[in-house]
């Protein structure tokens, strides 16, 4: 288990334990009255958690690509006259690529277009 995890268990387990105490010492109108706003805040919330977890990871930029140059790679290199993403990072959001260049690679690999990783 991380450590994100853990603190939100944490902090939900302590917030359970204070209302459970603050209820303790109502009569029972009243604490019927404040499980009544409670309960609503954390209907709200996990709402919003919900919409949240729903959208999905953030996207990158929108990278756009055209009327590059050629590229020659000799020995094993590489080539590019496109776009390459590193594998690493977020996912760019749309990308175009026209017009690029010609891409030549001798034992190497060659790109005139989108490639991640």
């Amino acid at each position: 288990m991380n450590r994100g995890r853990r603190a939100v268990l944490m902090w939900t387990g302590l917030a359970v334990a204070v209302l459970a105490g603050v209820l303790s010492f109502l009569s029972w109108d009243r604490a019927d009255q404040v499980a009544g706003v409670v309960s609503a805040v954390v209907g709200v919330a996990a709402l919003g958690v919900g919409v949240y977890g729903a959208l999905g990871p953030a996207r990158g930029p929108d990278v756009q690509v055209s009327g590059t140059g050629r590229a020659v790679s000799r020995g094993g290199g590489e080539a590019n006259t496109g776009f390459v993403a590193p594998a690493s990072t977020t996912a760019p959001g749309s990308v175009s690529v026209s017009d690029t260049g010609d891409a030549e690679a001798d034992g190497g690999s060659a790109n005139s277009g989108f490639r991640q990783g």
